[in-house]
């Protein structure tokens, strides 16, 4: 049981299945939207109805004991939103995988079918998120290269602390913002005026949703659990020849996973801008761990854009 419901990397595990009340009659068939394009219901679904079947029926009474079946149909549309949002990211950024690195990869992991066990994927079906997988370390790979992002960032205790800061700087305006944070950088607190950061540099801090929103965007999130929340307004940022240190890491020296959490940035971005619509069955779309989750007080933190001028 818990080998799937941690199938997919950088997909956090969820709470359960939600009603399905609500839906309007265009998403009564619907899984979800993608600017516009249906995930139909019947594909989440027979996905479901696969995985359980290959996993057998000790799996499957497990699973529905501890009422987590929704987690697993929940991960499902989030891999099929990613999916989608890949394929225009991809498309955008002149990148493609040819089959023979989809063939090596799966041998490398012993074949489709050991590969797939444990996973939301059957034997069939785990070709395609090895074509995935590649594209996103493709795509981080390519982000490594450009990218660099200038904030002004500051910090709050607590969740609710960090939702309220990003509301109240999102309504400051760009020249407020700076005010306030400049405010805590004089009171000694964890605040920062100007910061670059070039993902050359830094791998591992490309990895978060700093990194996935565009210039402009006040956003909150944690580092790690233990962690204060981090609010930063996003003021510019680069995607083409971010120059890197002297003591930048070569590209061949960043974990493969490192660089696939940074291409699912870059997903995050892309959804954002076509905009992307879960069933009210599933959940809400978060936007800052890039996946689906029950309600809005599981998402992984907050964003709002910057204004120019404060909010009269």
């Amino acid at each position: 049981m818990r080998s799937v419901l941690s199938a997919v990397a950088g997909i956090a595990a969820a709470g359960l299945l939600v009603g399905g009340c609500g839906l309007g009659p265009s998403q009564l068939g619907a899984a979800a939207f993608v600017d516009g394009t249906e995930i139909p219901l019947e594909q989440v679904h027979s996905q479901l109805a696969r995985v359980l079947t290959k996993e057998g029926p000790q799996v499957r009474a497990e699973l529905e004991a501890s009422h987590q079946l929704g987690d697993v149909s929940r991960k499902i549309v989030t891999v099929q939103i990613r999916h989608q949002l890949l394929d225009v990211a991809a498309h955008r950024a002149g990148l493609g995988v040819n089959q023979a690195r989809v063939n090596r990869l799966i041998m490398e992991l012993g074949g489709a079918e050991v590969a797939s066990k444990g996973t939301i994927f059957d034997a069939n079906g785990y070709r395609e998120r090895a074509r995935d997988k590649l594209l996103m370390v493709a795509l981080g790979r390519a982000e490594v290269r450009n990218s660099a992002v200038t904030v002004d960032y500051t910090t709050a205790d607590t969740r609710t602390a960090a939702q309220q800061r990003v509301e109240e700087l999102s309504r400051a305006g760009s020249k407020r913002a700076r005010q306030s944070i400049g405010a805590d950088v004089r009171a000694g607190k964890q605040a920062e005026l100007d910061k670059r950061i070039v993902a050359a540099d830094d791998p591992i801090f490309a990895t978060t949703p700093a990194f996935g929103v565009p210039a402009g965007t006040v956003v909150a999130f944690q580092l790690a659990d233990t962690t204060p929340w981090v609010i930063m307004v996003v003021k510019n940022r680069t995607d083409r020849g971010a120059r890197a240190s002297e003591h930048a890491p070569q590209l061949d020296q960043i974990d493969p996973a490192v660089l696939e959490a940074i291409g699912l940035r870059q997903l995050a971005r892309v959804g954002q801008e076509l905009g992307v619509r879960p069933s009210p069955r599933y959940g809400v779309w978060d936007p800052v761990r890039v996946q689906v989750v029950p309600d809005e007080n599981e998402t992984g933190g907050f964003l709002a854009p910057l204004r120019s001028a404060p909010l009269a």
